[in-house]
């Protein structure tokens, strides 16, 4: 991330899917047409993402589940929040991005298939 944000700044992407097991969660952009899978500790920190926590609040409920020092909770969650960013699961509000879904960017358009015929 280029400057520092508050987790409230960001949104999920409104393509994003979950699908949840006892391994973790699969995500699945149907924007981008790709699929993400996340440990437990990934999608908790996704569950907290989704609740708009802050980065004290995610180490926080993360500190109460593992016994980590809090400053590597921080560290590794801030570190994660960054990824999930880069690979646009998550998206700061001013951020606008193509509406296309990758369907329709791989498909032909209609007028177009239609003028050619």
């Amino acid at each position: 991330m280029s400057e520092p944000s508050t987790i409230t700044d960001f949104t999920i992407a409104p393509g994003v899917r979950e699908t949840v097991s006892e391994d973790g969660a699969v995500l699945l952009d149907i924007e981008q047409g790709i699929c993400f899978s996340l440990n437990p500790v990934g999608f908790r920190i996704w569950e907290l993402l989704k609740n708009r926590c802050s980065l004290d609040q995610i180490a926080d409920a993360l500190g109460q589940e593992f016994s980590v020092p809090r400053t590597e909770l921080l560290s590794d969650a801030n570190e994660f929040i960054e990824a999930l960013e880069a690979k646009h699961l998550i998206r700061r509000s001013n951020d606008t991005l193509p509406k296309k879904s990758w369907f329709s960017r791989i498909l032909p358009s209609r007028n177009r298939r239609l003028s050619g015929d």
